[in-house]
């Protein structure tokens, strides 16, 4: 199932996150630890890439690897572009098998992640269209320390 359109409504961001945010870390018994790697960047357009090289490397040859770089840079430009009062943005990627987890974190007070409808020839408001397509699950949870926005991936 695809993730639903984003809402912006804090409640529903709080609730939708802490459903589905901790599925990484709910493991069966004796299964293996899930990869996690994190890593914490400037909210600056020139670490964009850099933040892109690290989901690459994190998830090297996994399946979903292509997938989560797509949608991890659509994320951290949003942050980039749009969370004018953050200082940093951090990425956690966590992965169990098939299943990718990608945590973009910016730690702006201001302002809510909202959908955009782009239309022709916009030449931006597509990062959450993106992300609803190609990713299984995905939302975002407010809170006063910042703003994190999640997806899912399967293959």
């Amino acid at each position: 199932m695809r993730g639903a359109p984003l809402t912006a409504t804090k409640q529903q961001g709080q609730q939708d996150a802490a459903r589905t945010a901790p599925a990484a870390a709910a493991a069966p018994a004796g299964a293996a630890a899930p990869a996690v790697a994190t890593r914490t960047f400037a909210r600056r357009v020139d670490e964009v890439p850099v933040a892109r090289r690290f989901i690459r490397d994190t998830l090297a040859d996994h399946p979903a690897s292509l997938d989560a770089e797509l949608l991890a840079c659509e994320l951290v430009t949003n942050a980039v572009q749009h969370a004018t009062d953050a200082a940093r943005v951090t990425v956690a990627v966590t992965h169990r098998g098939p299943v990718v987890h990608v945590d973009v974190i910016d730690d702006g007070q201001t302002g809510l992640p909202h959908w955009r409808e782009a239309n022709g020839h916009d030449e931006d408001g597509r990062g959450f269209q993106l992300v609803n397509e190609i990713a299984q699950r995905w939302g975002f949870l407010r809170e006063p320390a910042g703003t994190c926005v999640w997806f899912e991936l399967a293959p």
